[in-house]
């Protein structure tokens, strides 16, 4: 039986712009959910991957898939703060952001979206919990600045913040200098990292393409359990697994919310960000997701030919500020291939 909003667990809102890593990211969530390892209370949209209106439907079909529909869903923004977002290419998860495969149409017909726009979800749902509520975004930033923007208090009445996007050496994956969730709406990641009050926990593109690549043999191997969350990834990845765009399989959001889940686990989410600063402390690391972390002030490029939507750290502490990201800079990769395995229903 799927868990209730009632369950003992780390409030956990998950804004998501489900793609194909979306999915597999939210398949881990709900699995840790029922656990009862955190409880997902909301699930908000943007723009992002596909359109809203597909996201909605992706994410609608992931909680179909598990049979957790309860999981109340709120929709988003439906295009960045500032400019607009034409892509001149196909997307890499297709134009629905499910790789534009035929899938079935969803029988009994899902719960409807929820009434309340996704920003007030926020707003009022980190009111309603100060200091209880993990928060983790997959795309584009865009709700978090409006909620930022609404409540100026909005951040820091959370327990935590992830995120993930932005890079650390100016590569990118987009265009040559730009994250693709920060590209797409530099100007809401810059509002969110310049007024944020609480460290961002921040997993980067360069650790989930340099440091993270999986095999494309672990990838089918993991196809093969037997579950609907593991059929539906086999159906929606398919050409990327056919194709090889890459040398290797890269996961991105899964990244941030193995972090996320593997954190709350520990019972003590600054207890364990602080232990990860002591490197010399093997013994009490090895067992933490994160192995190393790096904090340090950064903000966004908006306006640069060539780097809008880089992330631009303070090396040389410029600008004097305190610390507002916890970069993930180490990553434990065997504990890191159960928790993709528990996504695909293989347990833990």
């Amino acid at each position: 039986m799927a868990a209730t909003s009632m369950m003992i667990g780390r409030k956990v809102i998950i804004d998501t712009d489900a793609g194909r890593d979306d999915a597999l990211a939210l398949f881990m969530a709900l699995e840790a959910h029922k656990r009862q390892e955190i409880n997902v209370i909301a699930i908000t949209t943007v723009n992002g991957n596909t359109l809203l209106h597909h996201v909605n439907n992706n994410v609608q079909r992931i909680l179909h898939t598990v049979k957790m529909q309860e999981i109340p869903v709120y929709s988003g923004t439906t295009r960045p703060l500032v400019h607009p977002w034409n892509p001149t290419e196909k997307p890499f998860h297709g134009y629905d952001g499910f790789g534009d495969v035929d899938l079935p149409v969803l029988s009994p017909p899902p719960p409807p979206i929820q009434k309340q726009h996704a920003v007030w979800a926020l707003v009022n749902l980190v009111k309603k919990y100060p200091g209880e509520i993990v928060l983790i975004a997959l795309g584009p930033l865009t709700n978090l600045a409006l909620a930022q923007r609404l409540d100026p208090e909005f951040t820091s009445n959370l327990q935590a913040l992830y995120v993930m996007g932005g890079n650390t050496t100016g590569e990118g994956n987009w265009t040559s200098s730009a994250e693709f969730n920060f590209l797409l709406d530099p100007e809401a990641a810059r509002v969110v990292f310049e007024e944020t009050s609480i460290p961002i926990n921040l997993t980067p593109w360069e650790i989930c393409y340099h440091d993270l690549g999986i095999s494309y043999d672990v990838r089918k191997e993991m196809g093969q359990i037997k579950s609907k969350a593991a059929e539906l990834m086999d159906k929606i990845e398919a050409d990327v697994i056919a194709n090889l765009e890459y040398d290797y399989w890269i996961t991105c959001d899964q990244v941030a919310m193995a972090w996320m889940i593997d954190d709350v686990k520990n019972g003590n989410l600054q207890k364990c960000q602080n232990i990860i600063q002591d490197y010399s402390n093997k013994k009490v690391i090895k067992d933490c997701l994160a192995t190393a972390t790096k904090r340090c002030f950064a903000s966004v490029e908006l306006n640069g030919e060539i780097t809008r939507g880089q992330m631009a750290i303070d090396h040389m502490s410029t600008r004097k500020r305190s610390p507002n990201l916890n970069i993930l800079s180490g990553v434990n990769k065997p504990l890191y291939l159960r928790y993709l395995r528990m996504g695909f229903g293989g347990g833990f």
